[in-house]
């Protein structure tokens, strides 16, 4: 018996699900909470004698054990710190409490969104320009996958064009669109509709050919065979297509 991909029981499948998250949280909290692994800096608590220490500052280790070294050697008083991540690295109940704060925190201004209306107004943004992208993008990759004259038509412009970064059209579509909610749409449209129209051409192009000839063996036109055969047959892969 083979042992090369075999399928997975249910209960494996949720089990090893969950450890594809928990081990990198796992990693997350012993590189929080155990200092002997990576704990590169020192969190001042009391300066001591050393006057160009501040409380609450960061310093690397290095420069904290050599100023209280040098303070001890001295006969003065050595600074007090902490082991601590860099600041881009906080533990996981700091950032699960950043987020609580961020959701009951009322807004600084009178008139600003809270957290919660600001997330989903990004989300609305996110989804309205992949609908936008994938209203022309999804039409046209089929088109190009199921007819050579469109796709040569279209695809050596796109191919060449997917190669331009989006966030490098930024300063243009803030000048043709403003500075409202347009340019962001403009953009993820931008990031995401050309590779929707290469990668749905080549998934209609490997739809079956025997089901396209059955179909015009049984009478279908080459109309027919697109909206009948084509689209049926490649709607589950470009479903996948749109979720990459």
């Amino acid at each position: 018996m083979s042992y090369v991909a075999r399928e997975l029981s249910q209960r494996n499948k949720i089990l090893f699900g969950l450890g594809s998250f928990l081990i990198p949280i796992l990693i997350w909290c012993a590189v929080s909470y155990l200092p002997f692994i990576w704990h590169p800096q020192v969190q001042i608590a009391d300066s001591g004698s050393v006057s160009y220490l501040q409380v609450g500052s960061r310093i690397d280790k290095d420069i904290f054990f050599s100023a209280a070294q040098s303070a001890v050697d001295q006969g003065l008083a050595p600074p007090q710190g902490i082991l601590v991540n860099p600041i881009y690295l906080p533990a996981p109940h700091e950032v699960a409490i950043a987020l609580v704060t961020a959701f009951t925190t009322e807004p600084a201004q009178a008139n600003a969104p809270w957290f919660h209306e600001s997330l989903w107004h990004s989300i609305k943004l996110v989804f309205t320009a992949f609908f936008i992208s994938s209203l022309i993008g999804i039409p046209l990759g089929i088109s190009c996958g199921f007819s050579n004259k469109i796709s040569q038509l279209t695809e050596p412009f796109v191919e060449f064009f997917r190669y331009l970064p989006a966030p490098a059209f930024g300063a243009l579509a803030v000048a043709i669109l403003g500075i409202n909610d347009a340019p962001k749409v403009a953009i993820i449209v931008i990031g995401t509709l050309f590779q929707q129209i290469l990668i749905i051409a080549n998934t209609t192009r490997l739809v079956d050919r025997s089901l396209i000839e059955a179909g015009f063996t049984l009478g279908t036109n080459k109309l027919k065979s697109l909206f009948h055969v084509v689209i049926p047959a490649a709607l589950p892969e470009i479903y996948r297509n749109l979720r990459v």
